[in-house]
């Protein structure tokens, strides 16, 4: 995996500040876990370190050159729930699609949503 390293990251959608600056060191081979309730900025801590969000401000660094930029299949990382898929029954498509179904995400946006996280992920033919 290598070393991450973040510096000041800080995520805002609009004037809403969700993810605050953060500083993190985690070391190669480092067992890290975030921990909070709901809407408390887990998943989009872990979305920026996978670069399927931009920081607001920050850097983001993996075995100490700077990734905060660059596209997320380059990282040479994922971000991963107990298992390749959050729901083994369901196929890749269908794991992405299903929060934003739970969100009451109209088809149209779930499918343009899950094409883009597929294609910036590498995970297309």
């Amino acid at each position: 995996m290598g070393k991450i390293q973040l510096r000041d990251v800080n995520k805002s959608f609009g004037a809403t500040n969700v993810i605050p600056k953060v500083n993190l060191d985690i070391e190669n081979g480092e067992f890290v876990v975030f921990v909070g309730p709901s809407g408390c900025g887990k998943s989009t801590l872990l979305r920026l370190i996978a670069g399927l969000e931009d920081t607001t401000s920050g850097t983001i660094s993996i075995d100490g050159r700077d990734v905060t930029g660059e596209a997320p299949a380059k990282r040479k990382l994922a971000m991963v729930f107990q298992s390749y898929a959050l729901y083994p029954h369901m196929t890749v498509a269908k794991n992405i699609a299903f929060p934003l179904k739970m969100a009451g995400e109209d088809q149209a946006a779930i499918d343009k949503k899950v094409s883009e996280d597929a294609r910036v992920l590498n995970l297309t033919n």
